[in-house]
């Protein structure tokens, strides 16, 4: 039987390790050294999180959505993992998992970033634009710790900002706009955690 060379690292330097090589573009060996995280006993939310993260920047949302889960149902605390778990369920058009999965973060408090940004989402299913562009505009102004999950909000804002006028009149249909606007959030170019 022939052995995995990563058996003898710890879960954090595998996750450390596949960070890296996410940052040199090398998605395949991110993957490989995550996928040995996840296999083991003591698998953390975080190395789910980042798996999925992984999966979604290569375009595996499936296996994006079941790695998000994961992260999130051994860590019911890790808020980002669920807030990028509501929007990979958006960008799938799945409204109802999408507000389910958002919803928890409104009890982070007005002080915290996802709370917005969820919160920008639930009007964004409503078709509630201003309101929409309101929370995104001021989880971003909040948010000093992830300049790459502003980036992405500011995609999705400006994916709004191009739509029709008249499109952006008709309010409460609770409906996912087009998921284009939140697949943008995971088709940026640099792979930055």
């Amino acid at each position: 039987m022939r052995t995995s060379p990563f058996t003898t690292l710890a879960p954090a330097e595998l996750i450390h390790l596949a960070l890296n090589a996410s940052r040199n573009n090398d998605s395949g060996m991110s993957i490989s050294y995550l996928k040995e995280a996840v296999s083991r006993p003591d698998a953390t939310g975080t190395a789910h999180f980042v798996l999925g993260a992984e999966y979604a920047q290569i375009k595996m949302y499936d296996r994006a959505v079941a790695e998000m889960e994961a992260a999130v149902a051994l860590d019911p605390a890790m808020s980002i993992a669920r807030f990028q778990l509501g929007l990979l369920w958006l960008s799938s058009g799945v409204a109802d998992r999408a507000l389910e999965t958002l919803g928890p973060l409104q009890d982070l408090g007005q002080q915290n970033a996802l709370t917005h940004f969820g919160r920008g989402l639930i009007h964004l299913m409503r078709d509630e634009f201003t309101e929409a562009m309101h929370c995104l505009t001021k989880g971003i102004e909040l948010n000093t710790e992830n300049p790459a999950l502003n980036d992405d909000m500011q995609r999705i804002m400006d994916e709004v900002n191009r739509l029709p006028p008249d499109s952006l009149q008709n309010k409460g249909t609770a409906a996912a706009p087009e998921h284009h606007i939140f697949l943008s959030a995971y088709t940026r170019n640099d792979k930055s955690a």
